[in-house]
């Protein structure tokens, strides 16, 4: 198949191209082309008819949508940026896909989900969204311009992501430690830890289906972030008294945030496909560089 990637040069666009490569051809689309290794074309998400154009040349199986505002702080600060490129963005994509009636694979949050009352198991599917943030409200609406405007797609929710080729929570835990630094970590706020390479491989599953919807797709198990750097200290054989507790509210941050979060893969589980493995084996091997 023809693929489109938006985002390809970030974290789970780069691990994207990387699982797909050797079975499909892999096009990009980014503001800035420079860094990848695939060809890539360059358009501003908010600019519909650069977005268009683009991809009507390129004329794609399926568009594999990554790109976003994820900056859930500068969200908050600055919402008229966030809802022009997380919902009106990815409205501009999906449009381009009504062209040639290409797949389209839209990467959510679990920060769709307000954190009150949650269930225990985990969020599903079909449980109601109540987004506190701006980031989470403007990566729902474009939940919603992609189930309006097309039948053919596949919205994966998910969480926490780590990997190797951008700094994020778990590498700034292991360089924290590793360079006997203390780190604080917030021990009230629970979601799932997710390596991108693992949600990556799902995404390549889930595009040779035609089995359309709404999916969480994270690794198994909840923890908080205390709680995995709880784990990383463990396995580099560093004393726990490096790591300091926190609670949400003392971070004083400027966007509110769920403080439970996690998502169970229920229709993943209803496919019976193949679970994700938990969060402690992907951090383990994030740790040792497999």
């Amino acid at each position: 198949m023809k693929i489109l990637i938006t985002g390809i040069t970030g974290q789970l666009g780069t691990a994207l191209a990387e699982s797909l490569q050797d079975n499909h051809e892999i096009t990009g689309l980014c503001k800035d082309s420079s860094s990848s290794t695939h060809p890539t074309v360059k358009a501003d998400l908010s600019d519909w008819k650069t977005v268009y154009d683009a991809i009507t040349r390129i004329n794609p199986d399926v568009v594999i949508h990554t790109a976003a505002q994820s900056n859930v702080d500068a969200c908050e600060k600055d919402p008229e940026y966030a809802y022009r490129i997380n919902a009106l963005g990815t409205r501009n994509i999906a449009i381009a896909c009504q062209r040639f009636d290409a797949v389209m694979v839209h990467i959510s949050t679990d920060y769709v989900f307000s954190g009150d009352n949650a269930p225990q198991g985990g969020y599903t599917e079909f449980d109601a969204t109540a987004p506190a943030s701006v980031y989470g409200k403007s990566k729902l609406q474009g939940e919603e311009f992609v189930r309006s405007l097309l039948s053919r797609y596949f919205i994966v929710r998910t969480s926490w992501l780590f990997g190797r080729t951008r700094a994020n929570f778990v590498s700034q835990i292991v360089s924290a430690l590793n360079e006997g630094s203390p780190y604080t970590a917030v021990d009230d706020m629970y979601s799932a830890p997710t390596l991108v390479t693992d949600l990556a491989d799902g995404i390549a599953h889930l595009i040779t289906t035609p089995l359309y919807g709404t999916y969480h797709l994270t690794n198994t198990g909840f923890s908080s972030r205390y709680e995995i750097a709880q784990a990383i200290a463990v396995q580099l054989g560093v004393p726990h008294t490096v790591i300091r507790k926190a609670s949400l509210k003392d971070l004083r941050l400027p966007a509110p945030r769920p403080l439970f979060s996690g998502l169970r893969n229920y229709v993943w589980e209803l496919n019976n496909f193949k679970p994700l493995r938990s969060w402690q084996d992907a951090v383990s091997e994030f740790i040792e560089g497999k």
